[in-house]
C-alpha cells in the first residue's frame, strides 16, 4: 500500500500531486487530536470531505500524546510500503520520518525536499485554491486570504518563508489538480492560542 500524509493543506496536496506522477496513492492518513489537525485545526469532517473531493479513502490516526506510537500503528495496518510526507527542508523533522520508517521496513517518499520555497509556493498558487486558516499573530493581516503572489510577497517582506515551512501559517485547499470536485466549505469564527490566530473551517 501506499500512503500520502494529508494535513489538509498545501503541502500535502503539493506532495500528493507530484507523487501521483509516479505513484497510485491508495490512502490518506490524517493524524488528529481531539477531534481535530493539531496545526490546522481542522475538523475531521472536512477532512473528510475532502478526501471524497479528492477520491482517496482517508484513514485517521487519533492520539492524545502517543502520536509516533498511533502512526506506527496506522502504518501497520494499512500494510504501509511506501508513504509521502510533504516536507521541504526540515532536517531534524525528516531525520525523525526516516527513522520511524526504516523501524517499520517503509520507504519514506519526500517529493517536495529542498524544492526553492518561492518557486515552490508560486506554483502553489497557481494550481490550488488555498485559503489561509492559521497564522502566527505577527502574520494575522492575512488570516481568511487566498494563498496567491500577494500573500507570497506579503511574507517574503516580512522574511517569512513563503511556504510557511517554519509553522507561519497554515491553509486548508479546497481545490486544484488533484481534486475531482471543489470543496464546498464556510468559514466561521475566528480564535486564538498564544501564538495563533485561526479561522474556523465548516
Amino acid at each position: 500500500m501506499i500512503l500520502a500524509m494529508w494535513s489538509g493543506g498545501k503541502d500535502s496536496g503539493m506532495a500528493l500531486f507530484e507523487a501521483k506522477k509516479r505513484y497510485k496513492v491508495d490512502k490518506l492518513v490524517s493524524m488528529v487530536k481531539g477531534g481535530e489537525t493539531r496545526a490546522h485545526r481542522l475538523k475531521e469532517d472536512v477532512l473528510r470531505r475532502q478526501s471524497e473531493a479528492l477520491g482517496i479513502e482517508l484513514v485517521f490516526g487519533r492520539y492524545s500524546n502517543n502520536f509516533e506510537e498511533v502512526l506506527k500503528s496506522v502504518f501497520i495496518e494499512n500494510n504501509a510500503e511506501k508513504v509521502i510526507f510533504g516536507d521541504i527542508y526540515l532536517e531534524h523533522h525528516r531525520n525523525w520520518i526516516t527513522r520511524v520508517c526504516k523501524e517499520l521496513g517503509i520507504e519514506p517518499i519526500f517529493p517536495l525536499w529542498g524544492r526553492n520555497t518561492r518557486d515552490l509556493a508560486e506554483e502553489v498558487a497557481k494550481k490550488f485554491e488555498a485559503v489561509i486558516i492559521a497564522v502566527r499573530k505577527e502574520y494575522e493581516e492575512i488570516l481568511g486570504k487566498r494563498f496567491d503572489r500577494d500573500v507570497i510577497e506579503y511574507l517574503l517582506a516580512k522574511k517569512a518563508d513563503p511556504c510557511g515551512e517554519n509553522g507561519e501559517f497554515h491553509t486548508v485547499l479546497i481545490n486544484g489538480p488533484i481534486f475531482m470536485k471543489r470543496l464546498e466549505v464556510r468559514f466561521g469564527r475566528t480564535f486564538e492560542d498564544e501564538k495563533y490566530k485561526y479561522l474556523e473551517v465548516l
